[in-house]
Order: C-alpha cells, then structure tokens, then sequence
C-alpha cells in the first residue's frame, strides 16, 4: 500500500462509520416524527396556516435572511483578515461568499452530520471559487463553527441563566427548576468546551505543537503523510495569526451573536402570528432548548423528529393546541426547505458553469470531501 493510500483508507474507515451514524439518526428522527404525528391532534392545522396572509410568509423569511446575509459577510471578513486574498490576489466577493453559504448550508439542513460534512465541502468551493487552498480557507471555516457554536450556547445560558433568576417571568408548566438548571449547565459547558477550542486555534504555539504531536503517531506511515503536510500545516497556522487578536474575535463573536437573535426573533413572529399563549421570555426558552437539542444530536439530519417533538411537547404542555403546534413545525420546516431547495440549485448551477468550462472536478465526491476534511483537520 502505497503512502498516499493511508489518508484515503482513514476517510474509508470514517465514511463507514458515519453511513452507520446517519442512518441510525434518520430512523430515530422518522421514528420521533411518526410518534409526534401519532399522538397529536393536528387536525386544525391547516385552517390555522391558511389564515395567514402572503405579507405573513413575507415577514416570517425576514428574519432568517438578514441572519444569513450576516453569517456569509462576517465567514467574508474571517477569510479576508486570514490574508487568503491577499496572498493568493482573490477578490474574496461577498456575492459570492453568500452562494457558498447557501449552498453548503443546504447539507447541514437535509444531510445526517451535515455539520460536518459541510466544512470539507466549503473548502472545495472555496478552492473552485477562488483558488484558495484548503490551507488557506480552513483557518477561516474552523473559526467560524467555533463561533457559531460558542455564540449559540452563550445565547442559550444566558436565556436559561435569567430564567434562574426570574423564574416566575419564564415559569412553564413544560420548564421545571431541575430542566431549567440542566439546560444552563449543558449550554455553559459547550460555550466552554469552544471558548477553549477557540484559544487553543489563537495559540500559534499550540497549534505547531499539535502538527508534531501528529507526526510522532506510531504509525510510519502517517508519520510520512504529515511530515509531507507540513508546509500546507504551516500556512493553516499563518493565517490563524492573522485572526488571533481581541478585535477579529470581539466582531466576530458580536456578529454570530446577532445571527442567533434574529433566528430567535423568527421564533417570537411565527408564535405571534398564530396567536401561542407563550410570553417572550416562555418562547426564547423552548427556542433555546430546542437548538441545544437538535445540535446534540448531529447524525439526524436537520434535528427533525429530534427538534418537532421539542417544539410540539413545550407549546402543548403550556395550553396550546396540537393544530398549533402542528402549524409551528410547518413554517418553520418550510422555510428550511425552502433555503436547502435554493442551496442545491446553486450546487447544481455550479456544476454545470463547471462542465462547460471543461472543469471535470465540478462536483466533489463523497470520499474527496472526506478527504479535504483530514486535510482541514490535519
């Protein structure tokens, strides 16, 4: 077996292992959406969606797009501030980095551990975009999900940490103390667990130390394999310097802070118009709770099954009908829908300007994205 054969068995070894964590997570999330649809009256459900006006739709996709226009212009400035257009004369264009957004989203939406199989995929249309090299564009695509994910938790403690201290303001009939207190010491631990990941990618040193931690695995090997990654190792780390200072992660950390909001605020519109029971503090507690657990639970694609039952049990236990509840999960699986339907017809259109361009690498692979991501990590 030759060298370059020892990444490519891995990425065999992982793609295996992630076939049996997605399928296992589609039939637990079929099995908890049948469950919900089986013992719950969404009868009126319907009448309640037809009730709502086209200015509705419209006011309901408010709030997402602005969330997203902001997540494509701060992952913009990461990979600016990296020097990735600077060393490699790409004009970094924010139309572009939003088409990239949109389509790479589209699998964190629909696929099982799309969270993760969307950062190789990134990479490549980074690469096919702009030229960038995965070296170039990771330092970027790392930073931004620590962000999202350290943003997301803090948002959630904080939600979970007033209602600790206000309990008779979010006091539910479907939040006792015990979850309440659960929910904070889950987001508080995962806003740590990034914070540190976070530190440990500013730290030059840490960084370098990893590559030779890597390099002294038992294995000849994949010794090899690093010792020839080392240049592309060193450029990943260059361009973390660029990102490693109070203000790049002061914006950056303001700005996916502000996603999480608006995505909130989507919450508190849809609820409002269907006329839910729920006070604002009640609704930014089931929203947090529900993002916590369809993020816990990565190989269910999209959290669905995971996140309706979420959603269904909170508005119900506190005196809302199941047509309410019913209505609640059809918007808000419609809109994803609707931006995966947009993602994939970008991945699509990109294919085919590739295959006139005569570019025959115009849709990765499985096992290539498999491989930008040992790359990416590595």
């Amino acid at each position: 077996t030759s060298e370059k054969a020892v990444p490519v068995g891995g990425a065999r070894v992982w793609t295996r292992t992630r076939m049996l964590a997605g399928l296992f997570g589609v039939l637990a999330g079929i099995f908890l959406l049948v469950r919900v649809v089986e013992t719950t009256d969404f009868s009126k459900a319907p009448e309640l969606l037809l009730r709502l006006g086209a200015w509705a739709v419209v006011v309901i996709l408010i709030p997402y797009t602005i969330a997203a226009l902001l997540d494509a212009g701060t992952w913009r400035r990461l990979l600016i501030l990296g020097g990735s257009g600077v060393t490699h004369g790409a004009r970094i264009t924010y139309r572009t980095m939003l088409r990239i957004r949109t389509a790479t989203e589209a699998i964190v939406i629909t696929l099982p551990l799309g969270s993760i199989l969307s950062d190789p995929f990134k990479a490549w249309m980074l690469k096919r975009e702009f030229g960038l090299p995965v070296s170039k564009s990771a330092g970027s695509i790392v930073l931004r999900k620590a962000m999202l994910s350290l943003t997301q938790s803090l948002v959630a403690s904080g939600v979970a940490f007033s209602a600790i201290l206000y309990p008779s303001i979010f006091a539910s009939p479907a939040f006792s103390g015990a979850k309440i207190w659960t929910i904070f010491i889950l987001a508080s631990a995962i806003a740590l667990f990034y914070a540190t990941l976070t530190a440990l990618f500013c730290s030059s040193r840490f960084v370098a130390k990893l590559h030779v931690w890597l390099g002294k695995i038992p294995l000849h090997r994949l010794q090899r394999w690093f010792e020839r990654k080392e240049p592309q190792f060193l450029e990943f780390n260059a361009d973390l310097r660029a990102l490693r200072g109070i203000r790049p992660l002061l914006g950056a950390t303001g700005a996916y802070t502000l996603i999480w909001v608006f995505e909130n605020i989507e919450t508190l519109i849809i609820l409002a118009l269907l006329g839910s029971n729920l006070t604002i503090p009640q609704a930014l507690l089931m929203e947090v709770t529900c993002v916590l657990l369809r993020s816990s639970t990565p190989m269910v694609p999209g959290g669905i099954g995971v996140q309706d039952t979420g959603y269904v049990s909170i508005l119900m236990a506190a005196g809302n009908s199941g047509s309410l509840a019913a209505a609640f999960l059809v918007i808000k699986r419609s809109r994803e829908a609707l931006w995966a339907t947009l993602g994939y017809i970008l991945i699509a259109l990109s294919r085919k300007r590739a295959v006139k361009a005569g570019d025959s690498a115009s849709t990765p692979t499985l096992e290539s994205m498999i491989h930008l991501a040992h790359e990416k990590t590595n």
